[in-house]
């Protein structure tokens, strides 16, 4: 059985007004896992990672270019740094592992 198939057999379950508040709620969370754009199209991961990377690229050397060719008085904006710093900590989470429930 395919994943499509499986949410819309599960798609009239969720909307059921007759079935306990608890079973709604978690056919609800498997039809929005199974609709997941990083399960059917890693290509708009793939761009999100590597415009986030290019970011990351872009900050550091800018910043490195910018203390070390720059007046030396002059202070790295903090636009910059904030930029970088989202970049990197989006990454971060893009790339770790999510976390499995133990069912406990």
């Amino acid at each position: 059985m395919k994943k499509n198939d499986l949410v819309q057999l599960l798609s009239p379950l969720a909307g059921r007004q007759d079935i306990p508040d608890d079973v709604r709620q978690i056919v609800g969370n498997a039809i929005a896992v199974a609709n997941s754009p990083l399960d059917y199209d890693l290509v708009i991961y793939r761009i999100v990672v590597t415009v986030l990377g290019a970011a990351v690229l872009v900050t550091v050397i800018g910043g490195i270019y910018l203390a070390r060719k720059a007046d030396p008085n002059i202070k790295l904006p903090d636009g910059i740094v904030a930029i970088g710093s989202a970049a990197v900590g989006a990454l971060a989470g893009l790339l770790a592992p999510s976390p499995k429930s133990t069912g406990g």
